[in-house]
């Protein structure tokens, strides 16, 4: 998949943008700011703007550079998602970096009233460290393809431990609890099927014409008559993949976990699921073999079962949840590009369709 099929949002204006963030940046820090340059740097993500910055303070004598990334709320027609809300993102970053030894960028200021952009928008503490492209994939360019396969075990292990950790988070604790009870996202399987099936409804709409998705509409099918008891409520970072990482400039660990837009209660397994279906469809799903040192399916499953508590018996329900959920989004993205060969194929066509079938062709271990 090319990167013009995931396209990244555009930031309109940027020298406006830039003038409009070092005065507002300014009056926040207390300090005069200086914003040489906006980076708006390609294929970063599918929703959210994401822009890159040093910014220098003056101060009476001296003179300091720090880096931000900030995070910009999207506008426009055939977005990703039907509904964006930065506060949510902004508050489940800083409730796990208050109450919580799960490593998370740091905010330093956010404005979401959209009166300085136009738009609502947040920055971090740009966090040092190494993340595994997202396109071109991993296992096809990038430094990963750079390390040893020890190294890259390493690494894998590492994501996966923290992963088991967001797993094993207290909900219940009062300050955790306060902050997710409050916040309107999907707090069940039941309501994250029903998300997903609004989803469809929304997303691919064109013209007043509906577009299909034969693939998409078996596997929500399925997973309704298949739908499991969930073995817990825990919190799910929602898009729990490798590309989702910061790990440290050693890379002995992992320096901050990114990307909370997809955040839900639900089955912890379904992170799991997540991170391992991304992982295979990047590899095998486009017929391109995995680097050497990546822990298998299986191999990965058991470490994150005896690091979370949890168990893996619906793995396959919740692989199947996760390939259903992707094809979605990737098939959103083909209605707003007008792609006629993914469209008139009702997407059967597209890699990540061709995946979930076989995925749901599986027989569960």
């Amino acid at each position: 998949m090319s990167d013009d099929q995931r396209p990244t949002p555009v930031l309109d204006n940027p020298e406006e943008t830039r003038q409009k963030l070092e005065h507002w940046l300014a009056s926040q820090l207390n300090s005069k700011v200086r914003i040489p340059a906006l980076n708006v740097p390609e294929g970063t993500g599918m929703s959210n703007i994401t822009m890159v910055f040093d910014a220098v303070h003056d101060n009476a004598q001296t003179s300091t550079t720090t880096s931000y990334v900030a995070r910009i709320e999207p506008r426009g027609d055939y977005l990703v998602f039907p509904e964006y809300d930065l506060d949510i993102q902004c508050r489940v970053i800083e409730m796990l970096s208050q109450h919580s030894d799960i490593p998370m960028p740091e905010i330093v200021a956010k404005e979401l009233s959209g009166q300085v952009l136009g738009k609502p928008f947040y920055i971090m503490t740009k966090t040092e460290g190494h993340i595994p492209p997202d396109m071109p994939p991993y296992h096809m360019d990038g430094w990963l393809t750079e390390q040893t396969p020890d190294t890259r075990r390493q690494l894998w292990q590492a994501g996966l431990s923290r992963l088991a950790q967001v797993s094993k988070l207290d909900i219940h604790a009062p300050a955790i609890k306060a902050v997710l009870t409050s916040l309107d996202i999907p707090k069940n399987l039941d309501e994250q099927l029903t998300y997903w099936e609004n989803y469809y409804r929304w997303g691919y709409q064109r013209g007043g014409e509906f577009l299909p998705h034969d693939s998409a509409e078996r596997a929500l099918k399925w997973l309704r008559v298949h739908q499991p008891e969930e073995q817990a409520i825990a919190l799910c970072w929602g898009d729990s993949r490798m590309a989702n990482v910061i790990f440290t400039p050693d890379k002995s660990d992992v320096a901050a976990l990114l990307d909370w837009e997809m955040v839900a209660l639900g089955d912890p397994l379904q992170d799991l699921a997540w991170w391992i279906y991304m992982d295979e469809l990047f590899c095998h799903g486009l017929d391109f073999p995995p680097l050497e040192g990546f822990p298998s399916r299986w191999e990965s499953a058991q470490q994150w079962a005896q690091q979370s508590g949890y168990s893996i018996d619906q793995l396959h329900y919740y692989l199947v949840f996760a390939g259903l959920r992707f094809a979605l989004l990737l098939g959103r993205m083909s209605v707003g590009q007008n792609n006629e060969d993914s469209i008139n194929s009702h997407f059967s066509s597209c890699f990540e369709v061709k995946y979930l079938e076989k995925i749901l062709s599986e027989t569960p271990a």
